[in-house]
């Protein structure tokens, strides 16, 4: 597809998360690499928002791709009730930078997905109700965070 294509089609079929929507022209992205975006005519940008997270590793990342394959050709995913080595091997790394008073790692979809379960669990804790958190700072997507 050409670069116009693909903003026009964006435009018309894609509903733009933070933006308005009259108006939008959206930079059609044509490869990424560390931490630039570059788009159908070449020009490089660099991301500064990393606004999923998870780019803040940056763009093809050769040993993360690679990890990638390799967990592919194995299984794409397996719920939480099913042993997962990666899964195992990574909260345990986390677990063991952690003080002595964290035991287990609950893994989440999202910040969002986090947020949540962390207002379940306090409440559960605490038996209070009331959530604080700043004032328009993002928290996630959902409706309680």
């Amino acid at each position: 597809m050409t670069g116009k294509e693909i903003s026009e089609m964006q435009t018309k079929y894609v509903l733009q998360g933070w933006s308005k929507q009259g108006g939008l022209n959206p930079t059609p992205v044509d490869h990424c690499e560390g931490i630039y975006i570059y788009d159908k005519d070449g020009k490089r940008y660099a991301d500064m928002s990393s606004e999923q997270v998870n780019v803040n590793a940056g763009y093809a990342n050769k040993e993360m791709t690679e990890a990638i394959k390799a967990q592919l050709d194995e299984y794409a995913y397996i719920q939480g009730s099913f042993g997962a080595e990666p899964r195992a091997l990574l909260a345990k790394s986390i677990v063991d930078r952690l003080p002595d008073c964290f035991g287990k790692i609950f893994f989440t979809n999202g910040g969002a997905d986090a947020n949540e379960n962390a207002i379940k669990i306090a409440r559960m804790y605490t038996g209070r109700f009331k959530v604080m958190s700043q004032y328009r700072s993002y928290h996630g997507s959902t409706f309680g965070a």
